[in-house]
């Protein structure tokens, strides 16, 4: 058996057996994976619509779309930096 052929075969059995402990986390071993695939779309978007709701509670606004977040969190670490400069710039200072 050539190489190429060990090759395929390997790839095979680890693909198999991926899919394989994809299915029985999805609760069905034997479900092909065109559909784990759209069952994990629907779990990732369920997860992804619950961070940004969650995200958004923490900021005040469960309703506040993701751009507006992720300006308001850089603002946040922009404000955090400066805060952590300052103290580091006090400590030094306190030293000589």
């Amino acid at each position: 058996m050539s190489m190429k052929d060990k090759a395929k075969n390997f790839v095979q059995t680890s693909r198999d057996k991926v899919e394989k402990a994809t299915g029985k986390v999805l609760g069905n071993e034997d479900m092909p994976a065109k559909e784990q695939m759209e069952e994990l779309k629907g779990h990732l978007k369920n997860v992804g619509d619950k961070v940004v709701k969650s995200t958004g509670r923490a900021l005040g606004d469960e309703d506040m779309p993701v751009k507006d977040q992720v300006e308001e969190l850089k603002a946040h670490l922009k404000d955090a930096g400066g805060k952590v400069r300052d103290a580091f710039k006090k400590d030094s200072g306190t030293a000589d």
